[in-house]
């Protein structure tokens, strides 16, 4: 299997670092921490079978208390430039709740949550957009939020071991050169190594299992899915006649249909919801 990879965004490096324990050969591309720039950045078609990524989430931030500048915008727009580009089998993306959907001609498309306290003692919720050629989808369980501590940040007030310790970082890392507020800003919006770990396993597990392509159809928002998956379109495996993955997945679901309506009446809605 193919495993070369190229990491758009990469700051400095952590979920290159839970690819690469997973076995994955990662090329990393231009970061404005190091002074590059994606916008002049061109990949070759065919060569990289997956492209990873977590474009600048502060314009989509729930703790942002002023306009967003457009430049979150633009680079998700960079990150979809590059895959196209590349033409790999896979694309994964990472970023908060609040990012918009991406979408990219001839891949099959999921999104899913993913919260840190699921595997560490940080609770840190993410969202996980994903596509492929084949139809191929992650199947990342939900599980029971066990971490107490608040999730790790850029502008964290605990100490950098501390943060370090957080995110998966091994007890001596260290960012020579850098000052103590810019190693806790680089270590506060990397990707915790749990959840990077999680999504790497379980790409290979996918591409290892399911050698044939699974079958699909078109779902109720104009996706096409498998059709052993979740209807709310973040690709979680249901089985028998069950149609959501739990009911999270039901109610957004309902979101979705009651946005395309243009429902906004809480009280029209379904009580069962």
């Amino acid at each position: 299997m193919n495993e070369l990879i190229v990491s758009l965004f990469p700051g400095i490096g952590m979920l290159d670092r839970a690819f690469e324990d997973a076995g994955y050969v990662t090329v990393r591309g231009p970061d404005i921490l190091w002074g590059g720039d994606i916008r002049t950045f061109h990949l070759p078609p065919d060569v990289f079978w997956g492209v990873i990524g977590g474009p600048p989430c502060q314009d989509f931030s729930g703790l942002r208390r002023c306009d967003p500048t457009g430049y979150g915008e633009e680079m998700l727009n960079e990150f979809t430039r590059c895959v196209t580009e590349a033409s790999p089998e896979w694309w994964l993306m990472e970023n908060v709740a609040r990012v918009p959907n991406v979408t990219i001609p001839g891949y099959v498309t999921q999104r899913l949550d993913i919260n840190a306290g699921w595997y560490s003692d940080q609770t840190r919720l993410r969202h996980i957009q994903f596509g492929s050629k084949s139809g191929r989808l992650l199947n990342v369980t939900r599980r029971q939020v066990t971490g107490t501590q608040p999730a790790a940040l850029a502008n964290d007030n605990r100490s950098f071991r501390e943060l370090c310790r957080l995110q998966g970082l091994p007890d001596d890392y260290d960012l020579p050169g850098f000052l103590v507020s810019e190693k806790i800003r680089a270590v506060g919006n990397g990707v915790p190594l749990s959840i990077g770990r999680v999504l790497a396993e379980e790409i290979q597990r996918v591409y290892r299992d399911q050698a044939q392509e699974p079958p699909l159809q078109l779902g109720f928002n104009g996706v096409t899915v498998r059709n052993d998956v979740c209807a709310c379109g973040c690709g979680r495996v249901v089985t028998g006649k069950r149609k959501y993955y739990d009911y999270s997945c039901r109610k957004r679901a309902q979101r979705k249909r009651d946005k395309g309506s243009g429902v906004t009446d809480q009280s029209r809605l379904p009580s069962a919801l």
